[in-house]
């Protein structure tokens, strides 16, 4: 609703050509009528030539009345028991008739010497008194001057407020500039009205809307003032029960206008005007007790509304004059420049905390930024010290090449018969596993292991051979399941990881291990069980931690590396780890290859 209301401000400028037309159709059809107010003005003149001094002296006079515009006026002098009327101004008297062409209704009075009255009926809106001021044409002529300064000075002052404004908003593109220079133009409209300006200029010749725009400018100021205060103070968020009641006002509004328009009955929009400032006054409460940005600003500029416009001001139009000698269309002025005045440094006050925000999360950004350096910096410097430990396992494998051709040398000299023709073989093989890691290992410090089609039917041969004299030395059965199955891998890789499992399974079994192929949807596993003593979910996780050992018969053998080098081979190449197992119940380790694509 509140997004609504702030479209429908902006609307404002093209939509007040129709309300214009609409309400002078509605007076002209519904003329103001009511009984007239009557003031007289005693007035004594001395003879130029018998007057002494102080005494004003007969002559060229000019009555002020101190309001822009009245419903209807009649002005007559009596003198010497004769009565001459002077003026009489009616609803559909345009500004042309005015005796003189000014902002505020004034007259030329002619006195003659000795006592006379003079003798003024009125009608205005809510019963507003006349100021009469009785003036010589030297005096009036000063008055109007410096009147016309102050008001010109008030103009550029808010002129400048909503250039500013605008400035920002097409700047910074928030609402709440839009909203104040709304605020600023229904002031500035309303103010120039008052002060007589709008018909002199703007509607000379229609006096019924001239009577009505005070009333729809100072509908339009609260309007603005509302949508300005829900925006500004954030009231959607901290204070919807407040701001349900301002919208309520917003609503009731155009309900005031149209009661006024039928009936000429201000009522309803004064009751309105009652409700609405101590709801500014409350919003900016609440909001300085929040810490609120801006919300002090905001405040004072409420209490000069509250001083200057309804107190003073409304005191005025309703039957007298707060200061002695005062004019009670100075108040508004005031209070509305003083109030728009707060409301741009609550809007500063809102930049400058924005700012300083801004600049709080661009520090966090830069330092941010800069722990994200030095992080990529240590990263960089740990790859450099794995690289160059990589390269330090390299040239420590190719110094061991050099013991291992020994030993094949060794193993020529043996005698050539049958058991140690096996023997012989058996060595090479081992001595070959152990060339290809080297070479690996080597190969490794400059790209990664070499994928290839394996057949498993061959490497599980390899692991029968390998690990059948460590099962038979501990009396345990070692069976892998006959396979027919291929897969793309490292043969390397997968001959580190499955002797790994292997020989924790033949380290810490009973009786048997069993290792053999299951086929799965888009992948096949590779199976080894055993009937060891189990582990349990907690030791599990610390397991695969490097130089960790598990308990059992053989806790003592190896260093505590095996699992966790297959739970990273597995991670580099792709392949999927799962480790069931129940304590006293045995344990199987799952290894999970992507299938071949066809």
């Amino acid at each position: 609703m509140a997004a609504g209301m702030l479209r429908l401000l902006t609307m404002i400028p093209a939509l007040l050509p129709l309300v214009f037309a609409a309400a002078a159709a509605a007076v002209v059809a519904s003329p103001a009528t009511g009984p007239l107010r009557w003031i007289t003005l005693p007035v004594e003149t001395a003879v130029p030539g018998d007057a002494t001094a102080g005494e004003a002296v007969a002559g060229d006079f000019v009555l002020s009345f101190g309001v822009a515009d009245a419903e209807a006026l009649v002005v007559r002098l009596d003198h010497g028991g004769e009565s001459r009327l002077l003026l009489v101004q009616t609803p559909d008297s345009g500004f042309a008739t005015r005796p003189i062409a000014a902002p505020m209704l004034a007259m030329p009075v002619q006195l003659p010497p000795g006592i006379s009255t003079l003798v003024v009926g009125y009608r205005l809106h809510a019963d507003t008194p006349l100021q009469l001021r009785l003036r010589t044409a030297a005096d009036y002529d000063h008055w109007q001057a410096t009147r016309h300064l102050l008001d010109g000075v008030l103009l550029g002052l808010f002129v400048a407020m909503i250039v500013v404004a605008l400035l920002h908003f097409f700047a910074l593109r928030s609402p709440e500039y839009l909203l104040y220079v709304a605020t600023c133009g229904m002031v500035l409209a309303f103010l120039a009205q008052i002060g007589g300006y709008g018909f002199m200029y703007l509607w000379p010749e229609a006096p019924g809307w001239n009577q009505v725009a005070p009333i729809l400018f100072m509908g339009g100021v609260q309007l603005a003032h509302l949508a300005f205060t829900i925006r500004l103070l954030d009231l959607r968020r901290r204070a919807p029960l407040l701001r349900r009641a301002m919208l309520l006002i917003v609503a009731a509004v155009p309900a005031g206008f149209a009661v006024f328009f039928l009936t000429g009955t201000l009522t309803p929009l004064f009751a309105l005007s009652v409700l609405y400032t101590p709801l500014l006054l409350i919003a900016g409460l609440g909001a300085v007790r929040d810490g609120v940005a801006g919300a002090r600003f905001f405040l004072a500029g409420a209490a000069a509304l509250v001083l200057f416009v309804n107190l003073a001001f409304g005191a005025g139009v309703v039957g007298g004059v707060p200061l002695p000698g005062g004019d009670v269309f100075l108040y508004p002025k005031l209070g509305y420049l003083i109030e728009a005045a707060c409301f741009a440094g609550a809007l500063a006050d809102r930049l400058r905390v924005a700012r300083a925000q801004a600049e709080t999360a661009l520090r966090l950004r830069l330092i941010d930024a800069e722990e994200l350096a030095r992080a990529e910096a240590g990263k960089y410097q740990a790859l450099r010290i794995a690289h160059e430990r990589q390269l330090a396992l390299a040239a420590s494998g190719h110094d061991l090449a050099q013991p291992l051709q020994s030993i094949r040398l060794a193993l020529a000299a043996m005698r050539d018969d049958e058991e140690n023709r096996r023997i012989r073989a058996h060595i090479d093989r081992a001595l070959d596993l152990t060339r290809l890691m080297i070479d690996e290992l080597i190969q490794g410090a400059r790209r990664a292991p070499a994928v290839l089609p394996l057949d498993l039917a061959e490497v599980f041969e390899d692991l029968a051979e390998r690990h059948g004299p460590q099962a038979a030395a501990r009396r345990m059965r070692l069976r892998l399941v006959p396979t027919t199955a291929r897969v793309e891998a490292s043969q390397l890789v997968l001959t580190r990881i499955l002797d790994n499992l292997i020989g924790n399974a033949l380290r810490y079994g009973r009786s048997r291990v069993v290792a053999g192929v299951r086929h799965r949807p888009g992948f096949l596993s590779i199976e080894i069980h055993d009937d060891g003593p189990g582990i349990s979910p907690a030791e599990r996780d610390r397991l695969l931690a490097p130089f960790v050992q598990g308990g059992g018969q053989a806790g003592a053998e190896g260093f505590g590396l095996g699992l966790h080098i297959v739970q990273r081979l597995s991670a580099q190449s792709g392949f999927g780890l799962d480790i069931r197992s129940r304590p006293g119940r045995g344990s199987v380790f799952t290894i999970s290859i992507p299938r071949t694509p066809r």
